[in-house]
């Protein structure tokens, strides 16, 4: 059973699917994030690598929503040049969730409560956007 998404892709149904993914991945993950912050798991004053600065919404926001229009422009990819587009897509998301999980390793004297939340922020992106995708883009 071949499960393409369309015979000729809808990018914008896609795209519109991905947006939709990272709103909600953005809003789940803000509530963790503040939750982190209300419990003490994640410290107000932790200088993050790279930014300087502490962890704040903002780039919580911004990488639960660009990893989701990202992913969508991957499955429009695939459902362009491959015949079994969500298996595939499936696949790398998998392979890429596990790999983000050595992300929050690289700050240095990371409390274990924040990694636990950063962790669940990870699968909550990649669970929202498989899912979605599964779900809604079939045609």
């Amino acid at each position: 059973m071949e499960t393409r998404i369309s015979s000729t892709p809808s990018v914008g149904r896609v795209l519109s699917l991905a947006a939709i993914a990272g709103v909600i991945s953005a809003i789940v993950n803000v509530l963790l994030f503040q939750i982190g912050l209300a419990t003490g798991a994640i410290p107000g004053d932790l200088i993050i690598p790279n930014a300087g600065e502490p962890l704040s919404a903002v780039p919580v926001l911004i990488a639960s929503l660009l990893p989701s229009l990202v992913a969508g422009l991957v499955l429009v990819i695939l459902n362009r040049f491959t015949r079994n587009p969500l298996r595939l897509f499936n696949i790398v998301a998998a392979v890429i969730v596990l790999l983000s999980f050595f992300s929050p390793f690289s700050i240095p004297n990371v409390p274990i409560g924040m990694v636990v939340i950063l962790e669940l922020m990870h699968v909550v992106v990649a669970g929202v956007v498989v899912f979605t995708f599964n779900r809604f883009a079939r045609s």
